[in-house]
């Protein structure tokens, strides 16, 4: 085995290599066009090089001739795609010049096939005189075709040129615009190719020295400035995830933020349910302890009626505190934590927080959930404060009509296999069909003093649950709000 046996299928894999990753990239991530361009420039040279290596063992016409007319093939081939490479990625470039770098080649690649010269003649030589065995160093020996050199072969060596004028031009007009690096390394290497590949060619060719084609070496140049373009894509592409990895976190911190401000001006709502709330407990309280001050009073005392008023007293102790607790949570902020619910517990936690608002508005709530409904999967104070949402935005709904027609209705059904559907209905005025798709928008109300951020904030919840959530007039009057929540799956479920 000698140098020449292993130096040209390196440069082949080294192309196909390369090309191979930007026919990957080219194919799944945009902008595509220069990916796939630069990927069929590699694949024509790693072709190239196989010819190369073939022509330095031919020893005869009939082995030389086909091989040297598929070289043609492939040097025009890599020559256009070039061209059209540095079109695309560079976004600039004349017209004019990449239109004339195939035209050119192609009126020498005509008189190959078009002018019915048989085995002998071509684009590079009108008539093969012989072969010679050439020994380079190390004692390596190689065949090398003489001839009488075609006139036609002027126009590949033009097209040549006007190729390395399109490149400077175009890396100038890149360079202008700011992309310094690109032009220098790409388009440098590119014209660097094909003043070292086309001069070596053209010596070889005109008999001035005695050596293989080395086209394909010379593409390594452009290869390892596609490799450094392609190190600094991937590290611009890694920084950016980064980036954009610690933008993430600042938006669900902004997020978790509005979400504990969004529960916050719900308790704001929620005064009169508070003090309704605790109202009921503490004044049960306080007549329970003067009645025991009573009982004690008595000679003998009354134990019996005592203990009694100590367990109604404990109770009401207990409910004051289940009150307190329920607030306390919701004005918490706190990051997600799916568990396994129990819908009727999330409705009557809803009663019950927005019961005294409903009596200071004379409201109906009413409760419509599905016998035997299983479990879910959510976070309980979130889906709480969604419901909350969704119930003092219906009140406020039906808050213009007479006493007796003001009702809300918060239901809850199975959908379907995986999920559950939770309902908030009103008898108002519905909603503007316009206005249905920006209800979830960030910052859009109906309300004349509202923030429009409950929605928003709703939507954002829903979601991170796996769900989605929508709105919908009703057939008579008013509106329903829907949304979805997962059910716990039964190898999950407690």
């Amino acid at each position: 085995m000698n140098w020449i046996t292993i130096a040209w299928p390196m440069v082949a894999s080294a192309c196909l290599t390369l090309g191979l990753i930007e026919l990957r990239i080219g194919l799944t991530q945009p902008p595509r066009a220069a990916r796939l361009l630069f990927a069929l420039s590699a694949f024509a040279v790693a072709g190239i090089a196989g010819l190369e290596l073939a022509l330095t063992r031919a020893d005869s016409l009939a082995d030389w001739w086909p091989l040297m007319r598929w070289l043609d093939i492939a040097v025009g081939v890599m020559m256009v795609s070039l061209t059209a490479f540095i079109w695309v990625y560079f976004g600039t470039g004349n017209t004019w010049l990449a239109l004339a770098v195939p035209g050119l080649y192609a009126v020498g690649l005509a008189f190959d096939y078009l002018s019915g010269s048989g085995p002998g003649s071509g684009m590079t030589y009108q008539q093969i005189t012989g072969f010679r065995t050439v020994e380079t160093f190390g004692g390596v020996t190689f065949n090398l075709a003489e001839g009488v050199p075609n006139p036609w072969n002027v126009f590949p060596y033009l097209a040549v040129l006007v190729l390395i004028v399109f490149v400077v031009d175009a890396s100038a007009r890149l360079w202008r615009r700011g992309g310094r690096w690109r032009a220098a390394v790409v388009g440098g290497a590119v014209v660097v190719f094909f003043l070292v590949g086309g001069g070596q060619a053209a010596l070889i060719e005109t008999g001035a020295v005695q050596m293989p084609y080395l086209i394909s070496w010379a593409y390594l140049a452009i290869l390892v400035a596609m490799a450094s373009e392609l190190h600094a894509d991937v590290l611009a592409a890694a920084q950016l995830a980064s980036r954009l990895q610690d933008s993430e976190m600042v938006l669900q911190r902004l997020r978790s933020q509005l979400a504990h401000a969004s529960r916050v001006s719900l308790l704001g709502q929620l005064a009169s349910a508070l003090a309704h709330e605790l109202n009921q407990p503490l004044g049960a309280i306080l007549r329970n302890a003067e009645a025991a001050e009573l009982f004690l009073a008595q000679e003998p005392p009354d134990l019996d009626e005592l203990r009694a008023i100590l367990v109604d007293i404990r109770q009401d102790d207990l409910r004051a505190s289940g009150v307190i607790e329920r607030l306390r949570s919701l004005l918490k902020r706190r990051s997600l934590a799916p568990c396994a619910l129990s819908v009727g517990d999330l409705l009557s936690t809803v009663a019950a927080l927005t019961r005294g608002d409903a009596t200071a508005r004379k409201t109906r709530l009413e409760i419509a959930a599905a016998p035997g409904l299983p479990l879910v999967m959510g976070d309980a104070v979130h889906i709480q404060q969604v419901l909350l949402n969704l119930v003092l935005n219906a009140m406020d709904a039906v808050g213009h009509l007479p006493a007796e027609r003001r009702q809300v209705t918060v239901g809850a059904q199975r959908r379907d296999e995986r999920d559950l559907e939770m309902t908030v209905s009103d008898g108002g005025h519905g909603i503007a069909p316009e206005q249905l798709g920006q209800l979830f928008e960030p910052f859009f109300t109906t309300k004349p003093h509202g923030m429009g951020i409950g929605l928003a904030i709703s939507r954002t919840i829903i979601e991170a649950h796996g769900g989605r959530i929508w709105a919908e007039n009703n057939t008579s009057a008013g509106a329903t709000f829907r949304f979805t929540l997962p059910l716990v799956e039964e190898s999950t479920a407690p």
